[in-house]
């Protein structure tokens, strides 16, 4: 295949670079070695092409490119297209014939898909033209947008009160898209949005704890606190002595303190996040027996700093030391080089048998599914499709990616596939087991690399768009479904669920304990998923 350098003018962010990559992916599903700069503001990548294909690639390219307002340049002394029947030609001039075409492939390209919490998401669009937001689109405008007028109008008018035109502006347009009836859409403010691009990023700043909103009884009264479920490694949080286990009782140390059951959970992590140099203070309650109320108070003051998020954990079974057991609580940029470390480290601690535990995993990014279905799967295979209601379909398949600087972590290389295909392994789910765990679940039984154990998992196996509203004039973003996907076997889980192989509740005595602390001998779906797999 031959090397291509084109320069593209907009690469400003890490989303550009992603949305200019998965352009690249979209017109040319066969491409390799994709790399993209913004520091030289160059693309490249290698790509066969036969007679006239080439020119018809970088002409939907540019459109493509367009959705995310980048601007292709061709090489020197080629500017643009003109056509001679049905097949573009390279010229220097700029036709109206040429608009017109770019503006169909905009409307025909699909550009950044990724799976999100709970559901495939995007960046960018689904190629659709929007039109003028303002109403140029020449359609009447809905009897529910006069009588929304009417109705502030005369709130207005008699309201003593008066109207938070912010507050009101973001309420309308959640209750816009609540009221559709699209159970996974969402309108983003300005500031969810980028807290949303954070997370997927797996990078954020803070003390280095996963936590759960869960509940306590001390002397007969219940309360609600944040219980860390996990320490990450290098954080703040485990050089300060937090603990697995311990039970964020205040935010705040000494008469400063406030309780969280107070706060509610979304106040509280607010309060233990915040700007990296600055401390994070706060009061756990660890469980200790020798305390009358069951609990060891402490006060920890932690400086915030950038950490990683840890997606993916692992460890040696307490009850079969030939059994690694692999926990994916959901996928994002940080998950496929988390999941590679866990599994070499567990082989060359003599493990010989794995137990992927996909239970309460919501989804994450299609890219880093992609990226780890890799590594079960030979080169060519089908990983998902994605069916639209026009009928268009996309297809992925395992190949070797290269992304650019930011976006390694969804790197797949020519070592990295079909690595793991050959091991003992088993995949445990429950009803919490969502999109793309549900994808990870699905085509692991698809290509018969694995029995599941557990109980039916959640049922989503629709797709969402991320439409970021910059573009159109708006603060903030828009999630839409905009499609269905399918594994392998094109079997439909969407609101149906995955059935295990070996299905099996957690048993009552399971149930008393928080999941991320309850004790490995009496995880009963683990012990009967360790069953299975030792019995290969």
């Amino acid at each position: 295949m031959k090397k291509y350098v084109y320069t593209v003018k907009g690469l400003s962010s890490p989303e550009k670079i992603e949305a200019a990559v998965r352009a690249v992916e979209a017109v040319l599903p066969d491409v390799t070695d994709i790399e993209c700069s913004a520091e030289s503001s160059k693309l490249t990548f290698s790509a066969k092409f036969k007679n006239t294909e080439q020119s018809d690639a970088e002409q939907r390219l540019i459109g493509a490119l367009a959705v995310s307002e980048l601007e292709l340049i061709l090489p020197e002394g080629v500017n643009t297209y003109s056509y001679v029947g049905d097949k573009p030609k390279r010229v220097r001039s700029m036709p109206l014939a040429v608009a017109v075409s770019l503006i169909a492939a905009f409307v025909a390209l699909s550009v950044l898909f990724t799976f999100a919490a709970c559901g495939f998401y995007s960046i960018g669009t689904n190629g659709g033209n929007l039109g003028n937001i303002n109403g140029g689109s020449g359609e009447t405008t809905p009897e529910y947008i006069s009588d929304l007028v009417a109705l502030d109008e005369i709130f207005r008018m008699y309201s003593y009160e008066g109207v938070d035109e912010e507050a009101m502006r973001a309420a309308i347009l959640k209750a816009y898209v609540e009221a559709t009836g699209d159970r996974y859409a969402e309108y983003m403010t300005a500031e969810e949005y980028q807290s949303y691009l954070d997370d997927n990023a797996g990078d954020f700043v803070g003390v280095g704890v996963s936590v759960a909103y869960t509940e306590i009884e001390i002397n007969g009264y219940s309360y609600n606190v944040l219980q860390i479920i996990s320490v990450f490694a290098d954080s703040p949080a485990l050089e300060g002595g937090v603990q697995v286990g311990d039970c964020i009782m205040y935010t705040g140390v000494g008469e400063e303190r406030e309780l969280v059951h107070t706060l509610g959970y979304t106040e509280a992590i607010s309060r233990i996040r915040g700007e990296s140099g600055t401390v994070a203070e706060f009061t756990v309650f660890r469980p200790d027996k020798s305390e009358a109320t069951g609990y060891k108070e402490i006060e920890f003051s932690i400086e915030r700093r950038a950490v990683t998020s840890q997606s993916v954990t692992y460890r040696v079974s307490e009850t079969n030391s030939k059994v690694g057991i692999v926990g994916v609580t959901g996928f994002d940029m940080t998950t496929a080089p988390q999941f590679t470390e866990a599994v070499d480290s567990l082989k060359t601690l003599g493990c010989e048998y794995f137990v992927f535990d996909m239970r309460n995993n919501p989804g994450g990014a299609l890219n880093s599914i992609q990226a780890v279905l890799s590594y079960f799967l030979d080169k060519g295979d089908l990983i998902v499709s994605t069916e639209y209601s026009d009928g268009s379909i996309n297809k992925y398949f395992v190949k070797e990616v290269k992304y650019g600087k930011g976006y390694e972590g969804y790197n797949v290389s020519k070592a990295d596939i079909g690595k793991y295909k050959d091991l003992n392994m088993i995949v445990l789910t429950n009803e919490n087991t969502a999109s793309a765990a549900e994808l990870f679940t699905a085509t692991m039984r698809d290509y018969g690399l694995a029995k599941i154990v557990g109980t039916k998992t959640y049922g989503k196996g629709c797709m969402q768009n991320i439409v970021d509203l910059s573009r159109y004039g708006l603060e903030g973003a828009l999630r839409v479904t905009s499609a269905m996907y399918f594994s392998k076997s094109h079997t439909v889980y969407h609101d149906i669920g995955i059935v295990p192989d070996c299905e099996i509740a957690l048993s009552e005595e399971a149930m008393e304990y928080n999941f991320f602390l309850m004790p490995e001998h009496l995880d009963n779906q683990l012990q009967k998923a360790i069953e299975i797999v030792t019995q290969k």
